[in-house]
């Protein structure tokens, strides 16, 4: 399961793991499996299952009903790790900031380091991408040093370690257990979604290098609607600190003005334009008999004209020297 998502602060979500067993009310994730599992106790008769004790599953291939078709969330909420996703990453060529496990708590406690290590290891094998890593049990980033990959701290690859905090104790216990497993090489955010307290005063921005803040959605939304003065203070608090805050569009009802999206430096994803031929002063057409017209470049050689690959010319070749390419 690697989806365009809806979710505003990542392009993708990647759940090589679904399942959790916390007991959040406003859970989305949980709502979702819902929809998604088909019936439970008859897939659990399957032979695709693999029974891995202690409640954890293991699929190998994607699960089919007697139908045929595909069932993504075949045992509900409970935790499963689905093998078949693990290469999604590397299939993926575009960079992008990618949410890994959305459906889950890839560090919840039933999770077993193998999964664990399995997961970050298909993260390394597409170093081009940004992952982002969300739990609400930051206690166990404390134990990562078994399951990281060996190019992790190196500066090639760019991982996220998130924590959700929700009411003002969490969020104080949160930010000493992350102060506590972060390092150099730890780059720590936090998520207040849904915003049920004002948190302002306990958010350790010396800790925490992004703060995403949101309001609860789905059934409970009305009663638990945050206060415009606690967004305010949390506003305050980040550009006092030059801390890049990331409002999600829950917030616009009650934030009124423009909403601040910012993202961290190396989040910032750039768009590589390429400029298309049709329109260039250099480019030209010259007729080719039957074939109609032939795409050519006046500048693509110093001395001869050289042909544009592509239908219609669409986009420029790469030897173009508009898009930084040079003379081949």
């Amino acid at each position: 399961m690697f989806n365009k998502t809806r979710i505003e602060w990542c392009e993708f979500t990647y759940n090589p793991i679904t399942g959790c067993r916390h007991k959040c009310e406003y859970c989305y994730a949980r709502r979702q499996a819902q929809r998604f599992c088909g019936d439970i106790r008859l897939n659990k008769t399957s032979d695709q299952l693999q029974n891995a004790g202690n409640g954890l599953w293991i699929l190998e291939e994607p699960f089919k009903n007697n139908q045929g078709k595909v069932i993504p969330i075949p045992v509900g909420f409970e935790p499963t790790l689905h093998r078949y996703r693990l290469p999604m990453p590397a299939q993926k060529k575009k960079p992008a900031n990618i949410f890994v496990c959305s459906m889950a708590d890839l560090f919840g406690e039933w999770a077993p380091d193998e999964w664990i290590k399995e997961v970050l290891t298909a993260c390394a094998a597409a170093p081009w991408h940004n992952y982002l890593f969300l739990t609400k049990n930051p206690e166990r980033y404390k134990r990562l040093m078994d399951v990281l990959p060996e190019e992790y701290g190196t500066g090639k690859l760019e991982f996220w370690w998130g924590t959700s905090a929700t009411d003002r104790g969490w969020m104080n216990m949160a930010s000493e257990i992350m102060e506590d497993a972060g390092s150099g090489a730890a780059k720590m955010f936090v998520s207040v979604e849904p915003l049920l307290d004002d948190l302002a005063p306990e958010i350790n921005t010396d800790v925490f290098k992004w703060v995403i803040a949101g309001a609860q959605t789905g059934p409970g939304a009305r009663q638990n609607k945050p206060k415009r003065e606690w967004i305010q203070n949390i506003v305050d608090k980040c550009r006092r600190t030059n801390t890049p805050l990331f409002m999600k569009d829950s917030l616009l009802e009650i934030w009124e003005d423009p909403l601040i999206q910012q993202f961290p430096k190396a989040l910032q994803l750039k768009e590589d334009i390429i400029p298309h031929c049709d329109g260039c002063e250099h480019h030209m057409t010259t007729p080719e008999g039957k074939r109609g017209e032939r795409h050519v470049c006046k500048i693509g050689t110093a001395i001869h004209l050289r042909h544009i690959p592509g239908r219609y010319a669409r986009t420029s070749p790469p030897w173009c020297p508009k898009r930084g390419g040079g003379d081949q």
